[in-house]
């Protein structure tokens, strides 16, 4: 069955990817995004029935309400939103520990909030937050980045515990290092020294994260709730 989903971060490499695959499937997106509205418009083209293009700034505060007034009673949430941060624990100034923490977590957490009460209603819902392997395994210079996406995991398990007798699944999904977005940022040289922690040594592919977001949505993944799923090519 189709359903309503808003997808933060609807313009970057992986929301593209996650759109695409949902759309072709039928399901209706709001497609958030605060930049690169050219990407969306080209695929909003594509599919001008099962698309709402909705520009925001979710470090404002009152981006949420005006999200859901445009685009309400959602079935499905993707947190696909999400800066990068660096920069040594001490020296790292309030303003960007702030900033990083309100788009990565903050805005997760407040926009499930409006949507929850129409999935109760329903007795239906999906809620999936985007983690980091840098949340599980603790990385040097990552410590903003690392406590927003920490907090995602302990927020994925208690909903889940809250939410899961109104059919309603939250879980959170923790990439490793793949082949295109944030890499691009890294120097050629950590790139190597990534490689070398994969067993396979090589970066991960973002079309097996499209796959796991079809598991969840579909019926067959509904006993799937409070988990923190990586997709790391097995770094311990």
């Amino acid at each position: 069955m189709h359903k309503r989903i808003l997808l933060t971060g609807a313009s970057g490499g992986l929301g593209i990817l996650i759109a695409k695959n949902l759309l072709d499937q039928g399901h209706f997106l709001g497609l958030l995004y605060h930049s690169k509205e050219d990407k969306l418009k080209v695929l909003s083209a594509q599919y001008p029935n099962q698309t709402l293009l909705i520009k925001a700034d979710l470090s404002e505060d009152d981006a949420y309400e005006t999200i859901f007034n445009i685009f309400p009673n959602a079935d499905v949430l993707i947190h696909a939103a999400g800066i990068a941060s660096s920069g040594m624990s001490w020296k790292i100034p309030p303003k960007e520990f702030d900033r990083v923490n309100k788009i990565n977590y903050f805005a997760p957490f407040y926009l499930s909030q409006l949507y929850i009460p129409n999935m109760r209603l329903h007795k239906w819902g999906r809620i999936i937050f985007f983690s980091s392997i840098v949340a599980q395994k603790g990385v040097v210079g990552t410590s903003a980045y690392s406590a927003s996406k920490s907090a995602l995991i302990g927020l994925s398990k208690t909903m889940a515990v809250e939410l899961g007798a109104s059919g309603i699944t939250v879980n959170a999904i923790a990439p490793g290092y793949m082949n295109s977005g944030m890499i691009r940022e890294i120097s050629d040289d950590m790139i190597v020294s990534i490689k070398d922690q994969v067993p396979s040594h090589t970066l991960g592919d973002p079309q097996g994260i499209v796959a796991l977001i079809d598991l969840l949505l579909k019926d067959s993944g509904s006993y799937i709730t409070g988990q923190t799923l990586s997709i790391n090519g097995g770094i311990l």
